[in-house]
């Protein structure tokens, strides 16, 4: 059988073989030699049918060369206070990095128009990722009225990975609304597959929100980006505490085409 044709075959025959529930989403697959052998090929042909399954978000590199498979069918909420705890409730080993210090930045001019304030007015920055197991699961960019953080909380949030900036947050300016855009695409750039630890060309969506207060200024502003085969899209605010959702305005997706402060 002509190699192309082999690596075709052997990835279809293990795409079906992950839907169709045969590896669980924390098992490792078969070394290499392993499914070389089962296939009555190459090692070097089996990498790159795990390479072509990488690509398509259906096996994640574990530690050393292992390969996780990835049930699409088992996928977890994306609702940021319930998602460590529910990951430990499963038994995983939850870790959340800093990919930069904490600190105050200055507004630019595309942030100060997505917060409507005056360019140079300072903001809160922060950016982490949430690894499972060895998996980055996601990674966020959020940024807040520095106004809105004292600076002992400033103090907190570097100091602790995990710390609730939105409730100290709404304990000022009460949640009244969020305008929500999820965007899916593909990992095209060499410092987000980095962060990912993984390869260009994996499916992720992001989640862009702008929070708003009660007297309609904007408190602060998230972008999360999702490895997309773990997550589903939930909302799972307690009744009656539910914000309202609306769409983005049509400046405010002009915004989001044309910046890169957040990305």
């Amino acid at each position: 059988m002509p190699k192309l044709q082999m690596i075709e075959t052997i990835t279809s025959q293990l795409r079906q073989d992950i839907l169709n529930g045969s590896f669980k989403q924390y098992n490792i697959l078969p070394t290499r030699r392993a499914l070389a052998d089962q296939f009555h090929t190459t090692p070097d042909t089996i990498a790159k049918v795990l390479k072509n399954l990488e690509v398509e978000g259906l096996v994640s590199k574990g530690k050393g060369r292992a390969m996780r498979a990835i049930s699409p069918r088992e996928r977890v909420t994306a609702n940021d206070e319930t998602f460590r705890d529910y990951m430990k409730a499963l038994g995983h080993q939850v870790t959340v990095e800093h990919l930069a210090t904490p600190g105050v930045i200055a507004a630019t001019p595309s942030l100060a128009k997505i917060f409507r304030v005056p360019v140079g007015t300072q903001l809160i920055e922060r950016a982490r990722r949430e690894i499972v197991d060895g998996i980055v699961y996601r990674y966020s960019r959020k940024r807040y009225l520095a106004s809105l953080v004292p600076e002992d909380v400033l103090e907190k949030i570097r100091g602790d990975y995990t710390f609730n900036v939105r409730a100290i947050i709404e304990d000022k300016a009460p949640l009244a609304r969020i305008q929500e855009l999820l965007l899916a695409r593909a990992v095209i750039d060499k410092e987000e597959a980095n962060i990912f630890q993984s390869v260009l060309g994996i499916p992720v969506f992001e989640q862009w929100k702008i929070n708003y207060d009660q007297n309609k200024s904007v408190t602060f502003v998230s972008l999360v980006v999702f490895n997309a085969p773990y997550f589903v899209k939930t909302y799972d605010y307690e009744p009656g505490k539910e914000p309202k959702l609306s769409g983005f305005l049509p400046d405010d997706n002009e915004f989001i085409k044309t910046t890169s402060d957040f990305h």
